[in-house]
């Protein structure tokens, strides 16, 4: 579907039913009775605080997102895309949020998703406990899983040009995505819940010592059996 804006007025109808979409997701995280921001719970999403920021960069939120040990995401349009609780940022209205829950971003600005508190664990020790069954070859190569249909010897020549940070990413918000005959994958689940923001860094530069090994998975190793 695509939506033309020919005229200002149309334009600012839009940005107000965005609005009115954003101010009924804030609502609905707060109390019925008094409609003032309720406390942190674990049992119902919350929005703890709201401020208007009229000088905030691009570049102010990644610095500061960095310094509280979050990553950020940036929302084109659609509220209701950002990974985990944390502050997000509505580039119209220049409110910033802090809230406890996902799909609480608002429509169109940035998000800084809040991770797990650092437990000070080795990059080699988190590989191992996370990575190693699926990621280690016998020789001790590091497996590098890549769409069918991709070039194995580009995959891993590419590998580790990506910078520290991208893989960061990567790592935090997992593989997926759409192959050329149109079925789907999802080759790593995300760990922006279970890692802290420098654990994922320590397990990264980590496996950056390893020798790269792309394999391509297509489902062709499948053992299906007769009873299934």
């Amino acid at each position: 579907m695509t939506l033309e804006i020919s005229t200002p007025a149309s334009s600012r109808l839009l940005h107000l039913a965005l609005s009115g979409l954003l101010s009924a997701g804030l609502t609905a995280c707060l109390d019925d009775d008094d409609k003032e921001p309720a406390a942190a719970s674990d049992s119902k999403p919350q929005v703890l605080s709201t401020k208007k920021d009229e000088t905030m960069s691009f570049a102010r939120f990644l610095s500061e997102c960095e310094a509280r040990g979050g990553l950020v995401q940036t929302h084109a349009a659609c509220s209701g895309a950002n990974s985990c609780k944390g502050l997000s940022f509505n580039k119209y209205s220049k409110v910033l949020t802090e809230h406890t829950c996902k799909a609480m971003n608002t429509c169109g600005g940035m998000s800084c998703v809040d991770l797990p508190a650092d437990s000070n664990s080795t990059g080699a020790a988190i590989f191992e406990a996370s990575c190693q069954g699926c990621h280690t070859t016998e020789a001790g190569e590091f497996i590098l899983y890549v769409p069918k249909g991709t070039d194995l010897a580009t995959a891993e020549a590419k590998f580790l040009e990506k910078t520290v940070d991208t893989q960061v990413t990567i790592v935090a918000f997992g593989t997926r995505g759409v192959n050329a005959d149109s079925t789907a994958y999802s080759n790593m689940p995300a760990y922006h819940e279970k890692l802290s923001r420098a654990e994922i860094k320590r397990v990264v530069e980590y496996l950056r010592t390893l020798p790269p090994k792309a394999k391509a998975y297509d489902g062709s190793d499948l053992d299906v059996g007769d009873d299934m």
